[in-house]
């Protein structure tokens, strides 16, 4: 052993570096590894490095030795290869990417003693050619297209998980703080570009962590990110595919409600990509209703509360980041979120999820609709306000509902209006019009009004009724009465007194159409200014004061009756002092006497018949 150490050391001193003192040395270190001794394998491993360099027809053999004390029986033997191999690369930087490979393998080490030198290894190899060994790493993620066979299958897929659990350890720091940064290295290329790939190809639980613990970690995954657009893509594919496959099986939907899920993680919660990306996309492929409901109603809800999210992101960028979504490009996807809104207000009310997320979602959808209706002068159609309304008691039992929705559905779907007491109306103001609508002639509420009975002791030549109050107080001392104050509600107008009658007179009856009309101070006459102009039997209500007529000769200031017009006194030839009222039994009375004298061939006649 003393005379081989004294070998090496004159070889060492030789100044022809590729002499045949160097050569013979460099052979017997490469021998030694396969001694028994296992001294020996070690003394091999430590000084391997010392000729390897300058004899590049014998690095495959020392290479190869050096795997083989990676594998001796020996722990320390295989220790010391670990090291070997990491001088070994650090001599000749060419065999950094196989090396790094071998090192990969040995992560599977059952001795948790040796794994720890592996790491190191690893990790030193990471200092000497970053983006090689990340490419190595990498490749152990990606999963080979071709189909293996099971035990192949699991080798690789323990490796992998080995590789992830290092990527996300021991060597997160390195890769953060020193082969990443600044972004746009050829390392962080490397490693991006092998883990987007690997998404494509792995399943939900190592997708999670390769975004979330490891490329969401990086540097050039900051806010906004353009890496952003590419992560999302990559998840976003992930979707699109049984999404056009209209598939229906219960894991592929519990998958596409994974991956949308982390979709909203990195576009929505952290920002690395737009949001209105991924809103569009939900948009086109999300919100129809036969989409929804191939999901259980939990998947439902939580899709429903992506989209929301999304738009309240997009809002927030378009406000605070215009270059990422701009306020255009925000109005076009709110109105197509809220043109969906009555199919998702379905989703959410059908699924009898009332919890706060679900009515963070309804607020948050419905916020949207104010905000529509009030930049775009838009009018709810009936069928969302029908979906809005559901919610309206709903929310009043719910616990968990924010204070401020049930202000939002009042102000979208318009307070119920309960049944009121009429409004009255006057001829130049529509009092209670709802502002929306048009304006409408307004009629007076006519009060009702009993006239004075008349007398029965009346007398044809113009006396009065001793009863008739008013027509009394018209007649006194011959002076003229001023009009009648034409109060415009019937609320300003003094209250009726109730006409007295006498003990003998006759019963009280029902006054007629144009006697009330005439009690409320208005003056009904033919449309027209002529009598040539004025059709017959058609009338119109004016409102001015009784006794303001033009021709109080002609026109009496009670008005006319509908057939005691025609039984006016004509012999007279005097005026009556007051206008006479009469019901409708009067007048019939008056007819059927008048009809019974032309029937006795005139020798009855009369001027007037008696009631």
């Amino acid at each position: 052993m003393e005379g081989f150490k004294e070998l090496v050391r004159l070889a060492e001193k030789d100044p022809d570096r590729s002499g045949t003192k160097r050569r013979e040395a460099f052979k017997q270190i490469i021998d030694l590894t396969h001694s028994d001794d296992s001294s020996l394998k070690s003394y091999a491993a430590a000084n391997i490095r010392t000729f390897f360099a300058d004899f590049p027809d014998l690095e495959e053999d020392a290479i190869n030795a050096v795997y083989d004390l990676c594998e001796d029986q020996d722990s320390v033997v295989r220790i010391d290869g670990y090291k070997a191999i990491v001088e070994v690369s650090r001599v000749q930087k060419k065999w950094v990417k196989r090396n790094a490979d071998v090192l990969v393998q040995l992560l599977q080490s059952d001795e948790p003693n040796e794994v720890i030198v592996v790491k190191k290894a690893l990790c030193e190899h990471l200092d000497m050619d970053s983006s090689v060994t990340l490419g190595v790493l990498c490749d152990q993620v990606v999963p080979p297209e071709e189909k293996m066979e099971e035990e192949e299958q699991y080798i690789r897929d323990r490796l992998r998980s080995l590789v992830i659990a290092f990527l996300t350890g021991e060597a997160r720091n390195a890769i953060v703080q020193r082969y990443t940064e600044p972004p746009g290295t050829e390392a962080e290329n490397v490693m991006v570009g092998e883990l987007l790939t690997a998404i494509s190809r792995l399943g939900t639980s190592d997708v999670e962590v390769i975004v979330k613990d490891i490329l969401l970690s990086l540097p050039c995954y900051r806010l906004n990110s353009p890496r952003g657009s590419e992560l999302l893509d990559a998840l976003l594919q992930k979707i699109k595919g049984p999404l056009r496959e209209r598939a229906t099986d219960t894991k592929i939907l519990q998958a596409i409600e994974f991956y949308l899920t982390l979709a909203d993680f990195v576009a929505v919660e952290r920002r690395v990509a737009s949001p209105a990306e991924l809103l569009r996309f939900y948009c086109t492929s999300l919100t129809g209703k036969l989409v929804l409901q191939r999901f259980p109603r939990e998947g439902q809800v939580a899709l429903v509360s992506h989209i929301a999210d999304a738009l309240s992101a997009c809002g927030d960028e378009s406000r605070v980041r215009p270059q990422v979504c701009s306020p255009d490009q925000f109005s076009l996807l709110q109105r197509q979120v809220v043109d969906a809104c009555p199919i998702l207000f379905e989703v959410l009310f059908d699924s009898k999820m009332y919890s706060s997320r679900m009515w963070r979602t309804v607020k948050l959808l419905l916020s949207a609709c104010k905000s529509r209706k009030e930049r775009d002068h838009w009018t709810l159609p009936s069928h969302l306000l029908s979906s809005i309304r559901k919610f309206q008691s709903l929310s009043e039992q719910s616990s968990k509902e924010p204070g401020d929705i049930q202000g939002l559905i009042r102000l979208l779907a318009g307070q119920e209006v309960s049944p009121q007491t009429p409004t009255s109306f006057t001829a130049t103001h529509n009092v209670g019009l709802p502002p929306h609508l048009p304006n409408k002639p307004a009629f007076p509420r006519l009060p009702i009004r009993r006239p004075e009975m008349p007398s029965a002791a009346v007398k044809r030549e113009g006396g009065t009724p001793s009863t008739s109050g008013s027509q009394g107080r018209q007649q006194n001392s011959g002076v003229a009465t001023p009009p009648k104050r034409n109060f415009s509600t019937p609320e300003e107008a003094p209250q009726q007194k109730r006409a007295r009658t006498e003990s003998n007179g006759p019963r009280e009856f029902t006054p007629s159409l144009l006697s009330r009309i005439a009690g409320t101070g208005q003056t009904t006459r033919f449309i027209g200014d002529t009598p040539q102009q004025r059709p017959a039997n058609i009338l119109h209500v004016d409102h001015p004061s009784r006794d303001t007529s033009p021709e109080p000769d002609r026109h009496p200031t009670g008005g006319y009756s509908i057939k005691g017009a025609a039984n006016v006194l004509r012999d007279e030839g005097v005026r009556p002092a007051a206008p006479r009222t009469s019901s409708l039994l009067d007048r019939l009375n008056s007819a059927d006497v008048s009809m019974m004298s032309v029937d006795d061939g005139g020798r009855n006649r009369r001027h007037r018949g008696k009631a």
